[in-house]
């Protein structure tokens, strides 16, 4: 029988969005424990996160210092972690309180893998199409990615080695080496997403009406970026593309 819910949230200096993931989940029934990896360049998230944990009973907030990048932070996030279920969740994203529930339960009937229902914070059509079509990704070719809370059992992700420490991907590549040996599993809880990644770093097309071309061009290079992957072009090579763009 699986109990123990442990979620990791790596964090780059991202204070205001660690207050409220602390806020959404502070108050949820059967979390074990919430570790924060850290590899912000201050210590107000530290401060906040500590102060969460001493005031809060009913579960643990761990702070773990951790080197940069999100792929080595949910690694050692994991090695500090004690349930025998994992979640890796974005902290600019919120949770549904009936989540954890839902996972063990699922984790209970089998399941070894799997991820939330993914909708955005955004409700233009667009960004609803996106959603979507995550959602039917997930569902029907059986890959998620980190913003939609993806979970294991501590198996599992053992099997699969943890997540590989490359610059961009580590998400993909996981779903790709876990969809060879299990299905995953979408359950219904929904996980409502940050949209910024849609609009950061795009010039002109981030603002009024052109912003919907910034979302057309960021859906089409993650479409580029997947495909280039599995051609064999390296993480490294695409992530400097992507933050280039």
């Amino acid at each position: 029988m699986y109990r123990k819910l442990s979620i990791i949230i790596p964090i780059y200096n991202e204070f205001e969005n660690v207050k409220k993931i602390i806020n959404n989940l502070k108050n949820i029934d059967n979390i074990y424990e919430v570790i924060f990896s850290d590899a912000s360049n201050d210590y107000k998230s530290k401060r906040e996160i500590v102060e969460a944990d001493r005031k809060n009973n009913s579960t643990v907030f761990k702070y773990v210092q951790s080197a940069k990048g999100r792929s080595i932070q949910m690694n050692e996030g994991y090695k500090h972690s004690n349930g025998d279920i994992v979640m890796f969740l974005h902290c600019d994203s919120i949770v549904e309180e009936n989540f954890a529930s839902k996972i063990i339960d699922s984790i209970n009937k089998n399941v070894e893998f799997g991820c939330l229902s993914i909708y955005f914070d955004d409700s233009r059509l667009l960004m609803k199409i996106c959603g979507y079509m995550s959602r039917r990704r997930a569902k029907n070719r059986k890959i998620a990615f980190g913003d939609q809370g993806m979970f294991f059992t501590r198996h599992m992700f053992e099997l699969l080695g943890m997540f590989p420490e490359i610059a961009l991907m580590e998400d993909y590549e996981m779903s790709i080496k876990a969809k060879k040996i299990t299905d995953l599993k979408q359950i219904d809880s929904k996980i409502i997403t940050s949209s910024r990644k849609y609009y950061s770093n795009k010039g002109i097309f981030n603002k009024g009406l052109l912003s919907f071309i910034g979302i057309l061009k960021t859906m089409l290079d993650m479409q580029i970026f997947q495909y280039q992957y599995r051609k064999g072009i390296s993480a490294d090579n695409l992530y400097k593309r992507y933050y280039k763009n």
